[in-house]
């Protein structure tokens, strides 16, 4: 079986609770909300310390899951076991698994996320035909503002047809960054109820400065997949991808300025200010500063500055190229 709306989950809850999921993204916010339904309606709350158990597949066996998984239960109905990044199982593990998972007991429910599966192979057909998939595809389009008109008349408040397209258009297809821009919408609104159209192009200043500063903060902690979703909202948002390239650009310069300066041994606030970070963001720079290799900087900052040049001078995809430099340095 295989479900693709939060609406399907809970009417399908509604009639048993199932002993296996596969809770499979790319839409991770709809993924977090099934995974918070689905341990509302397994466990007791409070009961967490005691029947409910949490693994990642690059780092557990499979015997250590289904050992969790044969576990009775001490509040709960149910035992919940979670296995996160199922994709990172090798073929043997994998075959393993899902026999194990087979005969499981029936006091415990085993919940298995990722963010892709080849629909080709074994392990997600077994779960087609045997278990129960939670597949969440992005949104786009019409079905995009559609979710967005229905997150705002959940929450008690009211905004135009050409209001809510703008920020659509703007925040991107992220659900979560476009929760995130409704809520601060929310909270500019107050008790009004109503959204005035002439605070839209504010969020969108707010929005852009802050996912420039979540790109190059996920850069420079190399947490790949995080500048890969920051890149995307801000491109999402109209940003040229040619200002995407000088922000990064600015970071390397910055890093290379901190990492002269811990070579010589200068006063931290003095390297701070030489590269013209805030003091709020000064530790965690320096200490992303001391943990990355010069060459690596060295060498993005001269990709960069070729990037730069082809997108001046051809048509060729912005986008494509930061990806691929993220995906080499990061």
């Amino acid at each position: 079986m295989i479900l693709q709306t939060l609406e399907e989950l809970e009417k399908d809850l509604a009639a048993a609770i199932r002993p296996v999921y596969l809770v499979l993204g790319p839409e991770e916010y709809h993924c977090d909300q099934a995974l918070a339904i689905l341990k509302s309606r397994v466990m007791t709350p409070g009961a967490a310390d005691f029947d409910y158990s949490v693994f990642a597949a690059n780092n557990a066996s499979v015997a250590e899951i289904l050992e969790a998984a044969n576990i009775y239960p001490m509040l709960s109905k149910r035992r919940l076991v979670v296995v996160e990044d199922a994709g990172k199982f090798k073929e043997a593990e994998t075959d393993a698994l899902l026999e194990g998972l087979a005969s499981i007991s029936p006091r415990s429910t085993v919940i298995l996320t990722a963010v892709e599966l080849d629909k080709r192979k074994k392990v997600y057909k077994t779960f087609q035909k045997d278990f129960c998939i939670c597949e969440f595809p992005r949104l786009k389009g019409f079905a995009l503002e559609r979710w967005a008109n229905d997150f705002m008349r959940k929450s008690g408040y009211r905004i135009s047809a050409d209001a809510l397209k703008r920020v659509v258009d703007i925040a991107g297809a992220d659900l979560r960054t476009l929760a995130s821009e409704f809520e601060k919408l929310t909270l500019y609104a107050g008790e009004e109820k109503n959204i005035p159209d002439a605070v839209i192009e504010d969020l969108v200043r707010a929005s852009r400065q802050q996912s420039i500063f979540d790109l190059t903060n996920a850069v420079g902690r190399r947490d790949r997949v995080g500048a890969l979703r920051s890149l995307g909202n801000l491109l999402g948002m109209g940003e040229h991808p040619l200002v995407v390239v000088t922000m990064l650009a600015r970071h390397c310069r910055q890093t290379l300025i901190a990492i002269e300066g811990l070579r010589e041994r200068k006063n931290p606030r003095d390297i701070a200010s030489e590269a013209q970070i805030p003091p709020f963001a000064a530790e965690q720079f320096l200490a992303e500063a001391r943990a990355v290799k010069p060459d690596t900087v060295r060498n993005m900052y001269i990709r960069l500055a070729a990037i730069d040049r082809q997108l001046k001078s051809s048509s060729l995809d912005g986008r494509a190229m930061i990806e691929g430099l993220i995906c080499e340095f990061v």
